[in-house]
């Protein structure tokens, strides 16, 4: 069983999604910002496999474990994190707004086959 976990704060609200899978993705969203439901759901099959092959474009294990700026953070910066856990392995990433790992756009086009509105997660697109 795989299993990831994305948070999403920023100052319109909080997103969170969990996903677990083995022959089939079901996922769970949670968010208070203004067009996002709170929903859960299944993926069949074919779309878990799609999923998992545009997930591994990302090569989330390859992250860094922070993504923050050198000096001191700014207070009310959209920050995100990800946890990735697989083959009793487990990958933790997270950053502050701009700040983003070489493949997260790569995970957000994965993020795309639960959440339509994905790129409200990507830098400079609120």
């Amino acid at each position: 069983m795989k299993k990831l976990e994305y948070c999403f704060d920023c100052l319109d609200g909080h997103y969170s999604l969990v996903m677990e899978w083995a022959e089939t993705l079901c996922y769970e969203i949670e968010s208070d910002i203004a067009g996002f439901e709170n929903r859960n759901g299944e993926l069949s099959k074919q779309e878990t496999e799609a999923f998992e092959e545009a997930l591994k474009k990302a090569e989330i294990e390859k992250w860094d474990r922070a993504y923050l700026p050198e000096t001191e953070g700014i207070e009310d910066a959209v920050h995100w994190k990800l946890k990735l856990m697989e083959d009793d392995k487990e990958y933790v990433s997270e950053g502050e707004e701009s700040y983003e790992p070489y493949g997260y756009e790569l995970f957000i086009d994965a993020l795309r086959k639960v959440e339509d509105k994905a790129d409200y997660f990507t830098a400079g697109t609120k």
